[in-house]
C-alpha cells in the first residue's frame, strides 16, 4: 500500500496544532484561576481593612463622647464651684475698670467683681479716636481747650486727671470734654465714698500695637503705682496682640483668659491678694491662683 507523505505531514501538523491549542486553553484556564485567586485576596484584604477602619471609627466616636461628657461634667463642676469660691472675696472694695481698646468686649467684668462683693463705680474706655489720635483731632482738642500739648503729653495729662477721679471722684474739664466728644466712654455707675482700691486694665488689639499705645499703657501703670492703687491686667483668650508682656515688665498681676470661668475665678482671687501672672499663654507663671496660699 502506498502511503501518501502529505497524509503524514497533515496528521503531524494536526497533532501539533491540537497540542498547541490545548496548551493555550490550559494556560488560559490556569491564568483565570490565578487572576480570580488574586482578586479574592484583594477583596479579602479590603474587607479586613474596612472592618478595622470601622472599628477604629467606633472607638474614636466612643472616646469623643467620653471626653465630651467629661468636659461637660468639669464645666458643670466649675460653674457650681464658681460662686462658692468667689463669694464675698472682694467685699468692701471699690474697683475701677480702664479699657484701652474697643476691639474686645469687657463689660462682663463688672458683673464678676460685683458677684464677689466689690463695687465697680467706674468703667472708662479709651476709644480708637483717642488711642489712634491724628494731628487734626489733636489740634481740635488743643484749640478747644486752649492747650498746646503733644499727643504724648495729652495722654499723660489724661492719666494724671484720671488719678484725681479715682482718688477724689472729681472729673476735670479735660475729661468732661473728651467724654462729651466721644474720645473716652465713661460709665459712672454709682457714687463711691472711698477712693478706688484697685484698677483693672483691660487690653489687647486686633492689629499690632502702636508705640503710642505702649506709652499710654506704661504711663497709666506708672501713675497708678505713684497713687498706690493696686493694678491687675486682664485680656481675653482671643486677643491677637497682647498687652501682657507690658504688664509683666512692671511686675503687675495678670489674667489672660478673663472670658472663661477659670479666668474669672483667677481675677477674683488675684484681686483678693494672690498675685502672679495667670492663664494659658506661654509667658504666664501659673494656670490659676487656686491652691496658692
Amino acid at each position: 500500500m502506498v502511503i501518501d507523505i502529505k497524509y503524514y505531514i497533515i496528521t503531524i501538523a494536526s497533532i501539533f496544532i491540537s497540542l498547541g491549542i490545548g496548551i493555550i486553553i490550559g494556560f488560559n484556564m490556569n491564568g483565570d484561576e490565578i487572576y480570580l485567586s488574586q482578586q479574592q485576596q484583594l477583596v479579602d484584604s479590603l474587607e479586613y481593612n474596612f472592618n478595622m477602619l470601622r472599628i477604629e471609627k467606633e472607638n474614636l466616636i466612643n472616646t469623643i463622647e467620653e471626653l465630651t461628657k467629661e468636659n461637660e461634667n468639669k464645666q458643670a463642676f466649675i460653674e457650681k464651684a464658681y460662686y462658692e469660691i468667689i463669694s464675698n472675696r472682694l467685699s468692701g472694695m471699690n474697683i475701677a475698670l480702664v479699657q484701652i481698646t474697643e476691639d474686645y468686649y469687657y463689660n462682663n467684668i463688672k458683673e464678676v467683681v460685683e458677684e464677689a462683693g466689690a463695687v465697680m463705680p467706674i468703667h472708662i474706655v479709651f476709644t480708637d479716636k483717642i488711642v489712634n489720635l491724628n494731628d487734626k483731632e489733636l489740634h481740635k482738642i488743643n484749640t478747644s481747650l486752649g492747650l498746646s500739648l503733644t499727643e504724648e503729653k495729652l495722654l499723660h495729662r489724661i492719666n494724671i486727671e484720671m488719678m484725681d477721679l479715682f482718688i477724689n471722684e472729681e472729673i476735670s474739664y479735660l475729661l468732661k470734654y473728651l467724654i462729651s466728644n466721644k474720645y473716652i466712654h465713661f460709665n459712672h455707675y454709682k457714687e463711691f465714698n472711698d477712693s478706688i482700691d484697685q484698677v483693672i486694665i483691660a487690653g489687647g488689639n486686633q492689629n499690632e500695637l502702636r508705640d503710642t499705645t505702649n506709652d499710654l499703657v506704661e504711663d497709666l501703670i506708672n501713675e497708678l503705682k505713684i497713687s498706690n492703687i493696686n493694678i491687675i491686667g486682664v485680656e481675653r483668650l482671643d486677643v491677637a496682640h497682647s498687652y501682657i508682656p507690658i504688664y509683666n515688665q512692671f511686675g503687675i498681676s495678670t489674667v489672660d483668659n478673663i472670658d472663661t470661668l477659670v479666668g474669672k475665678i483667677s481675677l477674683v482671687l488675684t484681686s483678693s491678694g494672690k498675685e502672679n501672672s495667670f492663664g494659658v499663654r506661654p509667658y504666664v507663671e501659673s494656670f490659676t491662683p487656686l491652691g496658692i496660699p
